[in-house]
């Protein structure tokens, strides 16, 4: 007989309550799992072994090993890619899931996402927050760099700056009109080349009559740079100057291992020489190399016998010839005189650098050229402190070195007195450069350089005086001053006796020169192969001859002496194969005596 009695649809609640006692222990469970598997995922990821696990970051991670940052201090990689507080962020955790993504499909290729290092990170309490750094000296090369003079200036250089600029701006106005002064102020303001910005002033200001000198130009604009230069200081970031791979490894190739983090000195440069000209405002030479070079520079050594006898000079050759810095100093010879391949590169951004990220119109609906300085203000504004662009991302690179070129060739370090003038005349001033180089001539094809070469002195260094040409245009002249601020009265009356034995010897040549070529006009009758070698030392006499002429031979009076001397050799030589070849008269007929008389 079955039992009829109806059954309770719902459990008894003790079954309840043990049903629901389990799934709460599971969910707890996996609560803690989860929790504990997300925290060893959190601390594993967070290892730089972790991050050096991936092949595109190995360069990276050897760098980092062998850094102090690395290697002795054991910063991890999240404690400086990731600004406090920002590490355990959703925001973080989806940049990192992305980054995991791209890479695990394939989409990175040989490179890595960008990485940025914020302020925040270096100014922690563990790192640098006790700003100990600020004060100290540090060595960059020969030139000794602290924070301090760059980040904390006196609360007074900007009302000192302000006042300056005023009275200096009254008194341009005052000489030049105030219609003028408006074309003055907007072209100092440019933030373009300072050559081109310099010629534009000293054309403006002419064209009012109004006296001002090259120097008031130069400093009003200077000081309408001024605050764009302080305000770019104030959102600088540590990553600006301090990069990875700012160092060349040992064969040119990649980042030097033990430089995971170091300084980038083409931002110095950047800074300093951007739109200024050579020694003067940001770019003056001493405000960096407070500290001169204490040794003599030899310029050259004791002069052979030869030499001493081509020169006339035998003073010069008792003993070689050194200078000094300070003394140079004292004297007030520019540093363009010898140093003026040292930073020949400009670093303005044009319009075709932008548009390499830029390609939209609408971008540049506010461009104007040429750039000015508050443009300047509002760009850095916007890439450097909100976007975090670096110097190079937008400016090109400025190298700060002399020119080494291999012994024996012609000096390039020349060039860049000389680029001013090669952009019209792109082989003006050839003979100069050969005569200083000591080659171009024919009959010696190469021999010692000019003396002065030692000490790698330019044109700057001789051509210090302002003079006119035959075009009315304006040209700087070499004269004896230019030997005298560098060596002293000591060797006042060599210039002239180099001066006057090169226009005897020119003249000697010239005439000899002139004397052949004339028999030569005058020798029909002498056989053909006679005529041609005659006509062939003088053609290789007359190119040598004009290239000492042209070059001027003071440019390098020992090769100057040689090439003359060859000169007057060859014209001589070809007198006398004419004269040889000249047919002999014919012999008188003898005549027999008169037995008469």
């Amino acid at each position: 007989m079955t039992d009829s009695t109806p059954q309770s649809p719902n459990p008894p609640k003790s079954t309840m309550k043990r049903r629901s006692i389990k799934i709460g222990l599971t969910v707890a469970t996996l609560l803690v799992l989860g929790v504990g598997l997300l925290g060893f995922a959190e601390y594993e990821t967070a290892q730089p072994d972790f991050c050096g696990s991936c092949h595109i970051m190995d360069a990276y991670y050897d760098s980092w090993k062998a850094d102090m940052h690395g290697g002795k201090l054991g910063i991890a990689c999240v404690e400086c890619h990731y600004a406090p507080g920002e590490r355990t962020t959703v925001k973080a955790k989806l940049r990192g899931l992305s980054q995991l993504t791209s890479y695990v499909s394939g989409r990175y290729g040989a490179t890595r996402p960008r990485a940025h290092v914020s302020n925040d990170s270096c100014m922690t309490a563990k790192c640098h927050g006790d700003k100990k750094f600020m004060e100290k000296s540090l060595e960059i090369g020969s030139v000794r760099f602290s924070h301090a003079s760059h980040f904390t200036l006196p609360e007074t250089s900007g009302e000192a700056v302000q006042k300056e600029l005023k009275e200096l701006a009254e008194s341009i106005r005052t000489a030049v009109g105030e219609e003028r002064f408006g074309e003055i102020e907007a072209t100092a303001r440019h933030a373009g080349a300072h050559k081109q910005r310099m010629e534009a002033l000293i054309g403006l200001a002419a064209m009012s009559g109004g006296k001002v000198s090259r120097d008031d130009l130069e400093r009003f604009s200077q000081l309408q740079h001024r605050q764009v230069r302080l305000d770019q200081l104030t959102d600088i970031q540590c990553t600006n100057c301090h990069t990875y791979g700012a160092s060349p490894g040992e064969k040119g190739e990649g980042p030097l291992a033990g430089h995971h983090f170091s300084v980038n000195l083409t931002s110095c440069y950047t800074c300093h020489f951007n739109n200024e000209g050579f020694n003067t405002g940001t770019n003056s030479c001493l405000m960096c190399h407070k500290e001169l070079p204490a040794g003599d520079i030899m310029v050259h050594k004791e002069l052979t016998d030869l030499h001493k006898e081509r020169l006339k000079t035998p003073e010069l050759g008792a003993k070689s010839i050194k200078m000094n810095h300070q003394a140079i100093l004292d004297r007030k010879v520019d540093c363009a005189s010898c140093h003026a391949d040292v930073a020949i590169e400009p670093a303005q951004v044009e319009r075709r650098d932008c548009e390499r990220c830029h390609d939209l119109p609408r971008y540049f609906e506010r461009w104007k050229e040429p750039v000015t300085v508050d443009q300047v203000a509002e760009v850095h504004k916007v890439h450097v402190s909100g976007q975090r662009a670096k110097c190079l991302d937008c400016h090109r690179e400025i190298h700060h070195q002399l020119i080494r070129e291999p012994k024996n060739s012609q000096a390039s370090f020349l060039m860049s007195a000389m680029s001013n003038c090669t952009q019209c005349h792109p082989k003006h001033h050839q003979e100069q450069l050969n005569l200083l180089s000591g080659v171009g001539a024919l009959s010696v094809p190469k021999t010692d350089p000019n003396l002065m070469f030692g000490s790698r002195t330019n044109c700057l260094g001789c051509h210090t005086e302002v003079a006119s040409d035959k075009h009315g245009g304006q040209v700087f002249k070499a004269t004896l001053n230019g030997c005298i601020a560098c060596h002293g009265d000591r060797h006042e009356a060599t210039f002239e006796k180099w001066k006057q034995g090169l226009e005897v010897m020119t003249m000697d040549a010239d005439e000899a020169y002139v004397n052949a070529r004339k028999l030569l006009e005058e020798s029909a009758d002498v056989p053909d192969d006679a005529r041609r070698k005659a006509a062939e030392l003088l053609a290789s006499a007359q190119a040598d001859l004009q290239l000492v002429k042209r070059g001027n031979g003071l440019h390098n009076v020992t090769y100057a002496i040689e090439v003359l001397d060859t000169v007057t050799q060859r014209a001589q030589q070809a007198i006398a194969i004419l004269n040889e070849a000249k047919p002999k008269p014919a012999p008188e007929p003898e005549t027999k005596p008169d037995p008469d008389t």
